[in-house]
């Protein structure tokens, strides 16, 4: 049985630590991005999804943490 890992990521939206073997991971071609939970990816989305509209940069940390826990 393998022993759980140690490492720690910071959500993509909230920038929260949480653990690398329970991060959600959504992978892209030559990137990761790590959430705490949905509400944070969905989060995620939505920002991009603004910032594309209005053509500005999303900042990732700008943003209260999530309530997932």
């Amino acid at each position: 049985m393998s022993e759980p890992s140690n490492d720690l990521v910071s959500c993509c939206a909230c920038c929260k630590d949480i653990p690398l073997d329970a991060a959600f991971t959504p992978e892209g071609a030559e990137y990761v991005e790590h959430f705490c939970g949905l509400e944070c990816y969905q989060r995620f989305l939505a920002r991009g999804k603004a910032a594309t509209e209005t053509k500005t940069e999303p900042s990732a940390c700008d943003s209260p943490p999530c309530s997932w826990s």
